[in-house]
């Protein structure tokens, strides 16, 4: 971690020297809705998103990009603890959900299990962009679920003078954190060069009660309310991470070519084990390139590419790996705009991606090769003062996996290391051997949207969209234990390309600073690929161990099902010192059958109050999440909450511009467990804290 911490100091020290010298200072201008080719305003713009900057990204600013977007409408999260979490969006989550870094793929594991986590920290980030619905067009084919873009400007795309950055510093909450970070952004001639580095240490997360349900003590006689750690606290929950990048842009009269490295590394805590943790590291290179005002047919040239290589190690206890995996490849796009062509103005693009899964231990996962080529257009035709757009793309995608040989489990306890206990059924399923296939999928989507402006403070979006998406990897492949989430994941190879069909609307209305957003959508699946709790559990001995580890049977199947659901937000602006906005969501999904889909989050209604006088700023919010008893097969019901957090923030009277804040979070000390969790019953989200913290624009 000190070479972390010297690269803070440098960018701290260097950003004090070189402000001081400056003629002049500029900030950094907020990139624009990333899945918006055209530019457009926001206001006109069809797909339905959410972006998240400034003052209110500081303030939901925790620590996973998941969690950050909890107030988000239509965004909850599979939390695992307080340092994991992948978003989940109008309930889907997996690989419907694609989280991208700067307009590219993560390409970390995170979609395959929810112990996984993502590798971006919202210490560094300055913008989240949130896109839900039918963006396939433009980010791949089967993204229904949404996108979730975080920004962090390390390959700047506007030339700059002087320098501009900030610094922030936390300590305290319900975790200990201590955290510091430092963003650098300075000028020399037509180079803009980036600097960024953060750490961040938490220790045993504290919460009001035991871990453990009473609904899941009293259906399980082998667990116990304090099976995760003693009352008030949740067991081996705290991490250590650190990272940092470094990035140069050049600027050419028409446009600029950007290349950055980035490294994050992460020790993240497992609370189902008593001193196990996950061992991540990621090494990341972007290359971006943009050119505009082209003579010729097209005028806008843009290319993103980035290669990653991660991998993380499981350990069942200090010393002792699990289970390791490694994911490299490569994932950009090429995009030409046209002029317009009988009023009609777009892009023409091409996304590929390859990526190398291997699991060198373990016995979860084959090795796997994912090979994917797309082909989109996206155009848009201006009729007065509304607006039709239509998006086309067309697929292929090729899965290879290698031999391997599974570890399916023993339907009775051992009575040996070697093998299954005396009475098993499952004979020669103990590990089945598998060889070496390959899939292929083409993949079609269409998008057709529109912007009718009733008036000038009246306008509603719609969008129609066929989506399909190619079965990922460890959807057909899996076959094993997956010890660190206490699971057994068992793919299916027959599994078809997903189809589904969805309608999405938004009404807006916009009267100065007032604001209302309300959509309903609706999605239809004829084939949707879900992980199932088959009810049924196997068993797993540790060498070494006397006793069986018995591990819940998960399986993907496809299944016909339906998701409907509705959204709001607004705001309303009493005066100048303060201001109320409020929130909404909710969802239904259920199979063809008649049966709810599991991990589906309830109803849930928030407001806010901001207070603006001179240099403080004061924030309180509450959140009611009603109890979800429409529930999947070998589901429990969770009850519901209120979340009570309040932000208060003081601009200190100095030379530079810095300000003193505090974060309280749960401050009704309620018990907070999150549906959309395979863990909700396991692990209790933080009790009340508070969070302290200093922060330096420049």
């Amino acid at each position: 971690m000190n070479k972390y911490k010297k690269l803070l100091s440098v960018c701290l020290i260097s950003a004090l020297n070189v402000s001081a010298n400056a003629e002049k200072q500029l900030d950094l201008p907020m990139t624009p809705v990333t899945a918006n080719p055209l530019g457009v305003s926001s206001d006109e713009f069809v797909i339905p998103f959410s972006v998240l900057n400034g003052r209110d990204l500081d303030i939901q600013r925790t620590s996973t990009v998941a969690e950050t977007l909890e107030n988000t409408p239509g965004v909850s999260f599979s939390n695992w603890g307080p340092s994991i979490g992948r978003p989940i969006i109008r309930g889907m989550d997996g690989d419907r959900i694609r989280i991208m870094q700067n307009g590219i793929n993560s390409l970390d594991v995170s979609a395959f299990s929810s112990d996984h986590a993502v590798s971006i920290d919202p210490l560094i980030i300055e913008q989240i962009d949130v896109i839900r619905g039918p963006a396939t067009v433009l980010y791949g084919g089967g993204t229904i679920g949404g996108i979730v873009n975080a920004i962090d400007h390390r390959i700047a795309r506007e030339k700059i003078s002087g320098i501009t950055g900030r610094a922030i510093t936390r300590a305290g909450g319900a975790n200990s954190e201590r955290s510091s970070a430092a963003v650098m952004d300075f000028g020399i001639g037509n180079f803009t060069i980036h600097l960024d580095a953060y750490t961040k240490t938490t220790g045993d997360l504290r919460i009001p009660g035991y871990s453990v349900s009473n609904r899941l003590a009293r259906s399980d006689d082998e667990v116990t309310r304090n099976q995760y750690g003693k009352k008030n606290e949740l067991r081996n929950s705290g991490s250590d991470i650190e990272g940092g990048a470094i990035g140069v842009s050049y600027f050419l009269d028409k446009g600029y070519v950007g290349m950055s490295y980035s490294k994050h590394d992460a020790e993240l805590s497992n609370p189902l084990t008593t001193s196990g943790f996950f061992d991540q590291r990621t090494n990341r290179w972007d290359l971006h390139s943009e050119f505009h005002d082209l003579s010729g047919f097209f005028n806008h040239f843009k290319f993103k590419m980035a290669h990653t290589d991660y991998q993380h190690d499981e350990h069942h206890e200090p010393g002792e790996i699990e289970a390791t995996f490694k994911n490299r490849g490569l994932d950009g796009t090429l995009e030409l705009g046209h002029h317009s062509v009988a009023g009609m103005s777009g892009v023409v693009g091409l996304h590929f991606e390859n990526t190398m899964f291997k699991q060198p231990t373990g016995v979860l996962l084959p090795n796997a090769n994912t090979n994917s080529q797309s082909v989109y257009v996206y155009e848009e035709l201006p009729i007065d003062e509304h607006k039709l757009t239509l998006g086309l793309r067309r697929g292929n995608h090729d899965v290879k996996r290698n031999a391997f040989t599974g570890d399916g489990g023993c339907s009775t306890t051992y009575t040996a290391v070697e093998g299954c206990g005396e009475g098993s059924n499952l004979g020669e399923e103990d590990a089945p051997e598998f060889g070496a296939t390959e899939k292929s999928f083409q993949t079609n989507n269409v998008s057709i949207g529109g912007v009718y402006q009733f008036s000038q403070s009246w306008s509603l979006n719609t969008n129609l969209a066929h989506s399909e998406r190619a079965p990922a990897f460890f959807e057909l492949f899996p076959y094993g234990s997956h010890h660190a989430s206490e699971q057994i994941h068992k793919g299916n190879e027959n599994l078809n390309t997903e189809l589904s069909n969805t309608i999405d609307m938004k009404l807006r209305w916009k009267n100065n600073a007032h604001t209302f957003n309300i959509g309903p959508y609706y999605t239809k699946f004829n084939r949707f690929i879900g992980l199932f709790n088959t009810g049924s559990e196997l068993f797993h001995l540790h060498e070494g161990e006397d006793d069986a580890e018995g591990m819940s049977v998960f399986q993907y199947r496809s299944v016909g099902a339906t998701f409907k659901g509705i959204e709001f937000d607004g705001v309303y602006k009493i005066n100048d010192q303060f201001n109320f906005s409020y929130r909404g969501d909710y969802v239904r999904a259920e199979q063809d059958n008649g049966d709810e889909l599991p991990r589906i989050s309830p109803l849930r209604l928030g407001a806010t109050i901001d207070y603006t006088n001179n240099r403080f700023f004061a924030r309180l919010d509450v959140l009611r999440a009603f109890s979800q008893d429409n529930i999947g097969a070998n589901e429990l019901e969770t009850d519901g909450y209120t979340n009570l957090s309040a932000f208060a923030s003081y601009q200190l009277p100095v030379e530079y511009d810095i300000q003193f804040f505090m974060k309280g979070r749960n401050l009704l000390d309620q018990e907070i467990r999150d549906h959309s969790s395979f863990m909700k019953d396991k692990f209790l989200r933080a009790g009340r804290s508070v969070l302290f913290g200093l922060q330096g624009n420049f």
